[in-house]
């Protein structure tokens, strides 16, 4: 057989072999084989996403209990002027530390592979938004760690869904860290601290948003962009993140 013929068949041969197997690779959290369109296994899956759970139309968090609202959320004590807010998976152990591990360590590349199934899991639970608008960062915080997470996990959306990607809100000064503060703490903590330049505004004009970030803990940070969002003339602003808490019943 002459050579090129013979590479030729090689090639055919790598492509029916690439179409009937498919390509093996490791999830995400734990490193186990999975499949190819696969970014987590089926134990990490069921361990950190609980995709047959609710999640508490105000606040994001995971309910165990399969209610529409968390007790906090009932009572009023949950995040304000959002539609609604969604958190894709439960804010502990491996999921946890992987998210750590952007923003503290530098490793943005470890959302490369997510872009996909967040989309998926977006677009099942939101309604179709006009302009996705990460949480913005203060000028500080990006020049130490290089990045905005927000902004890279709205950057996936963007790429896998073909939605606006819109960084016009700004973060205009620097806060105390809110670890440790109560819910009402961290508002007053939030005050003035967004605020959006006059020139940006036809942008966002009757439009439906998606609010991204990645974790939420009393939903203040949501809370605070959106009332400065619908102010400037959102029609309808949604939450989206990564991680949240899970309500027990």
């Amino acid at each position: 057989m002459a050579r090129d013929t013979y590479s030729l068949w090689q090639d055919l041969k790598d492509l029916v072999r690439s179409l009937v197997y498919e390509k093996q690779t490791n999830c995400l959290l734990c490193d186990t084989s999975v499949n190819g369109s696969q970014v987590f296994c089926g134990v990490c899956e069921s361990a950190y996403f609980y995709p047959r759970l609710m999640r508490c139309s105000h606040c994001g968090k995971i309910t165990e209990g399969n209610t529409e609202e968390c007790h906090d959320c009932s009572q009023g004590r949950g995040p304000k002027g959002l539609k609604k807010v969604v958190a894709w998976g439960h804010y502990t152990e491996a999921w946890r530390e992987l998210i750590q591990d952007v923003k503290f360590k530098s490793q943005p590349y470890l959302l490369k592979r997510l872009g996909q199934p967040l989309a998926e899991f977006a677009i099942h639970h939101l309604p179709p938004p006009d302009v996705l608008v990460p949480v913005p960062m203060n000028a500080e915080r990006i020049a130490e760690r290089g990045f905005n997470q927000a902004a890279a996990i709205a950057s996936l959306l963007h790429w896998e869904l073909g939605v606006p990607l819109w960084e016009g809100l700004q973060r205009v000064r620097t806060t105390t860290p809110q670890v440790g503060l109560s819910r009402q703490e961290r508002l007053h903590n939030l005050d003035g601290v967004f605020r959006m330049p006059t020139a940006e505004k036809k942008v966002i004009q009757g439009a439906k948003i998606w609010l991204i970030d990645d974790v939420t803990t009393t939903g203040a940070t949501l809370e605070h962009c959106a009332k400065e969002l619908r102010e400037n003339g959102a029609e309808e602003v949604y939450g989206l993140v990564l991680a949240a808490g899970m309500v027990k019943s």
